[in-house]
């Protein structure tokens, strides 16, 4: 009984842990999670129609960059000044340089992974890491810019799924511990028994000290028979 009462308690114990979990996620991971999924659909989506609007023109499928204050025509001598204009920016805080297809343009240096990075800064920002070819930090700054509509929908999709999961938290947190009453029962059990049997201990403990009457200890009836 003993061991059926503890393992039901464990259980108990993991019932409970899970509930305060659900109830943290309830309150608090699964809001903020909606909150921040719902920022960056509103960002997504008015980064996807501002680069639609903008959109590559001629064979080399290029818009008009500007840098510094000068505008590129041509996708090669843009993407060589880009590359000078890392080396002047060596800092870790993003600096401005320019625009391309409705986007800021910001570089910087990442210590960490030791290379520049450019911003793309609509309502939201998207980073792209450059490398050393002028024509390659092009094409990455295009691929970048198509995954917007990508993006947008895992967005989307990722905020239905939280969502689903905060409802059916409500549900399960609702949910009592399955065995409550078979807790109950038993521990209750449990504890007659122990009574019952912490009380039998007793008795003949009892019975063996108790000295009856008229029974006089050994050592006096000793003292009397030497006289």
């Amino acid at each position: 009984m003993d061991i059926q009462v503890s393992k039901l308690r464990v259980l108990k114990q993991s019932y409970l842990s899970e509930h305060y979990d659900l109830e943290d996620r309830i309150l608090q991971q699964f809001p903020k999670l909606i909150k921040e999924y719902e920022e960056r659909i509103t960002g997504y989506e008015a980064d996807t129609a501002l680069a639609e609007q903008h959109k590559p023109q001629g064979d080399d499928k290029f818009c008009p960059m500007t840098l510094q204050g000068i505008t590129y025509t041509e996708k090669a001598d843009a993407g060589q000044m880009l590359l000078a204009l890392c080396k002047e920016y060596p800092q870790s805080k993003p600096a401005e340089i320019g625009s391309y297809r409705g986007f800021k343009l910001e570089v910087y240096y990442d210590s960490v992974n030791s290379s520049y990075c450019l911003n793309l800064c609509g309502k939201s920002r998207h980073k792209v890491e450059l490398g050393t070819d002028a024509l390659g930090n092009m094409t990455r700054i295009e691929n970048e810019l198509s995954k917007l509509p990508a993006k947008l929908e895992a967005a989307k999709t990722r905020k239905e799924e939280t969502v689903a999961q905060l409802e059916n938290a409500k549900v399960e947190v609702k949910k009592p511990f399955a065995f409550e009453e078979e807790l109950k029962k038993k521990s209750d059990r449990l504890n007659t028994l122990n009574i019952e049997l912490n009380l039998n201990e007793k008795d003949p403990s009892a019975i063996d000290t108790e000295p009856e009457q008229g029974d006089e200890p050994s050592e006096r009836k000793n003292k009397d028979l030497e006289r």
